[in-house]
């Protein structure tokens, strides 16, 4: 292993400022793991790790699990918490990170019969809540489009707790073209919204193949993708409310779409 003792290592360069996503980790197509629960996360996915740093404690904990991801004995570092913080330019909690190599983009064919695509939902904390929240309810493919913030950025990766790792993620080369070409591969176009015409989740029969589809806050789902839409359904509540959180709405409507499973379960 190597121990860092200088805060400009050119080896820790990844690990430098890390308040923002560094056009490094851009540039290499890599992302950053933060905490003891996500990295050890990480270390149990199939994604291909590029390095460790950690206080020296972790290596110690969890050596044969290390050693079994076959991560370079040149690209395992060590430092104290101290000079961690200093390197990243924050209070870390546990002092343990790790970079890995963003998984190549999923293809169309491969994604599940049960899709959630995000359309323009530039916030991360929210993307990365959409994604554990996905994960909780059986919801293994994850669509974004082409303005929708990475779930490899790293605020996303830390609130999504590591379960970004396990889900198939495809990025939106082009968002309308690849919600045409699933409906015509048997998909039901499915956007959640408030609109004159929409019905409640509690009344909607969801198909086995669906793509549904949540917008941002402020703006909600686009005009073109509500046209485009085989079916709008809303969650019913008080008309004097402001509308709900993205990641609350999405975590409402998976548990409604997994409660009629059960009973179609039940029933059949």
């Amino acid at each position: 292993m190597v121990e860092i003792t200088e805060i400009d290592d050119p080896r820790i360069s990844f690990y430098r400022s890390l308040r923002y996503t560094p056009p490094s980790h851009l540039d290499a197509n890599v992302f950053v793991a933060e905490g003891e629960k996500v990295v050890l996360r990480l270390l149990g996915s199939a994604l291909k790790i590029h390095s460790i740093f950690a206080i020296l404690e972790f290596y110690e904990r969890y050596e044969n699990l290390i050693s079994s991801k076959m991560v370079p004995e040149e690209k395992k570092f060590y430092a104290s918490k101290s000079l961690m913080e200093k390197i990243v330019g924050f209070h870390l909690h546990s002092g343990i990170m790790a970079i890995g190599h963003i998984p190549a983009n999923t293809e169309l064919s491969q994604l599940s019969n049960r899709i959630v695509a995000l359309n323009k939902i530039n916030n991360s904390e929210n993307v990365g809540q959409i994604v554990r929240i996905c994960r909780a309810f059986g919801f293994d493919s994850l669509l974004v489009d082409e303005q929708t913030t990475s779930p490899f950025l790293r605020r996303a990766v830390r609130v999504s707790m590591g379960n970004v790792f396990y889900l198939k993620v495809r990025k939106a080369n082009n968002f309308y073209y690849e919600l045409n070409w699933l409906k015509q591969n048997g998909y039901k176009i499915i956007s959640c919204e408030v609109t004159s015409n929409s019905l409640s989740i509690f009344d909607f029969y969801f198909p086995d193949k669906f793509v549904l589809i949540f917008g941002n806050e402020d703006d909600g789902i686009s005009s073109e993708v509500l046209k485009f839409s085989d079916s709008i359904i809303e969650i019913p509540i008080e008309r004097n409310v402001d509308s709900l959180n993205v990641a609350v709405a999405t975590a409402i409507t998976l548990s409604e779409v997994n409660r009629k499973q059960r009973h179609k379960n039940v029933v059949n």
